[in-house]
């Protein structure tokens, strides 16, 4: 490796392994929520799956419009227009507020008909229920600090990240085990608990975030809470421009686990459970891809915005090795500790196996995910954002959803055949991504 690529490579990693502990910390959150809920007992894991199946593409989605402000802020630091930065670092507050009133009109309106609509277990539906009222006071918090964490990662102080989340991480679980189980005068609350755990976790690093931006450079430079901005449809629109695609990207994603979660109901409570179980594994899993994929916009972001297509390029290919070599890593220990990993999330025989057979095909997908996440950071470093979504909607709703209930009920896969889509779905996804940015590389100037 020439010293030019050494010292690219040194400084991704040097990027890369914080935000990879952040989204670990990030993620987990929901597997501590579906280890400690199923630890409750299956009906509860059941619950807490519904209400997440319902609550994490929205939010997942809206992290997506969140992440818009990162390649804006790498490119104008690139380009040396650092004085623009708190104009759209405000707008990304006033849009992260916006997001929050929508959604809770949304589950104001729609949750109680939604979940009617399932048919589910009155004990599984009461417990999504408390879950997803007592996450509603989370949802401000977690979006600004969203917002507020991407701000601080597109300054290249992915470390500060990293600690601010890890902190949550271990707040939460702490929080976890005292509202599920009870304790210091709190009532036990079963898996509804987790819900109140993260909400109140979310406030405390919301608040953490605003600090740092208040009193550390360069971010005190900017004057953030002092100097507020009003509210700029131009610059708004700039975010939104490059977020919604994203926003569209990962709600196909993220939703298509989801609805298959939701279609699990029809199986009975334990599949449910085992399936929220295995994607909870695999969106641990996931954070691997996805960590590079948020690098790859930082690093491509910031060549793009200085013209350096050479650096850009290279950065590309660090970037798909270094996911490479990680799924095989993964891949190989998840198929080793197979049953050690199922046996966490529950104490009951039959759940066991079930999540030890959807864990196969989660391991199947990660192989795709690898091959195609990274390729997303990199095309939106280039702000190329517009096929991601076109392919994203493609692939997940109008091939995988009706493939998987093909297979789910017209072969001997039953609910497996759900995940065998994924795989499929997934594999597409990766190869037409990979094209694109082939198509892009070779043809376009920066």
């Amino acid at each position: 490796m020439t010293a030019p690529k050494l010292r690219q490579f040194t400084y991704f990693l040097g990027l890369f392994f914080p935000l990879l502990l952040t989204q670990f910390a990030q993620v987990g959150s929901n597997l501590f929520s579906s280890i400690f809920s199923g630890n409750a007992g299956t009906i509860d894991l059941a619950g807490v799956a519904v209400a997440a199946n319902i609550w994490f593409p929205l939010f997942a989605g809206s992290c997506g419009i969140a992440f818009g402000v990162s390649p804006i802020i790498a490119q104008l630091r690139g380009a040396g227009k650092e004085e623009v930065i708190p104009v759209y670092i405000m707008q990304g507050i006033y849009i992260a507020v916006a997001l929050t009133l929508i959604i809770l009109l949304l589950g104001k309106v729609f949750l109680k008909p939604f979940l009617g609509f399932l048919h589910l277990n009155p004990a599984v539906q009461s417990i999504s229920e408390e879950y997803l009222f007592a996450l509603a006071f989370g949802v401000l918090p977690l979006f600004v600090q969203a917002t507020l964490r991407y701000v601080v990662d597109a300054h290249g102080m992915t470390k500060l990240s990293m600690a601010v989340l890890m902190a949550n991480m271990i707040l939460t679980v702490a929080l976890f085990g005292l509202f599920v189980f009870g304790g210091f005068g709190i009532p036990a609350l079963g898996g509804a608990g987790t819900g109140y755990a993260i909400s109140l976790a979310a406030w405390v690093t919301c608040i953490a975030f605003m600090v740092i931006l208040h009193f550390k450079k360069p971010f005190s430079n900017y004057r953030l809470w002092t100097n507020i901005r009003s509210f700029s449809w131009i610059y708004c629109r700039e975010q939104l421009r490059l977020g919604l695609p994203i926003f569209v990207a990962i709600f196909c994603e993220t939703s298509l686990f989801s609805i298959v979660g939701l279609l699990m109901s029809e199986f009975g409570t334990l599949y449910i459970a085992a399936n929220q179980a295995a994607i909870s594994y695999s969106t641990l899993v996931y954070t691997l891809p996805w960590s590079i994929s948020l690098t790859a916009t930082i690093v491509v972001g910031y060549e793009a915005g200085a013209k350096n297509r050479k650096g850009a390029l290279q950065y590309d290919m660090i970037c798909s090795l270094t996911s490479l070599t990680a799924v095989c890593i993964t891949a190989f220990l998840t198929y080793t500790f197979l049953g050690d990993i199922a046996a966490i999330f529950t104490h009951d025989l039959e759940t066991f196996r079930a999540i030890r057979n959807f864990l196969i095909f989660a391991l199947m997908f990660s192989v795709f995910d690898a091959l195609g996440t990274p390729v997303q950071g990199m095309l939106r470093g280039y702000k190329d954002v517009k096929v991601i979504t076109y392919v994203a909607f493609v692939t997940y709703w109008l091939i995988a959803i009706p493939l998987g209930y093909v297979l789910a009920h017209y072969t001997p896969y039953g609910p497996y055949g759900y995940w065998l889509s994924l795989v499929i779905s997934l594999a597409i996804n990766a190869f037409a991504l990979n094209g694109r940015l082939w198509f892009f590389t070779s043809r376009r100037p920066l």
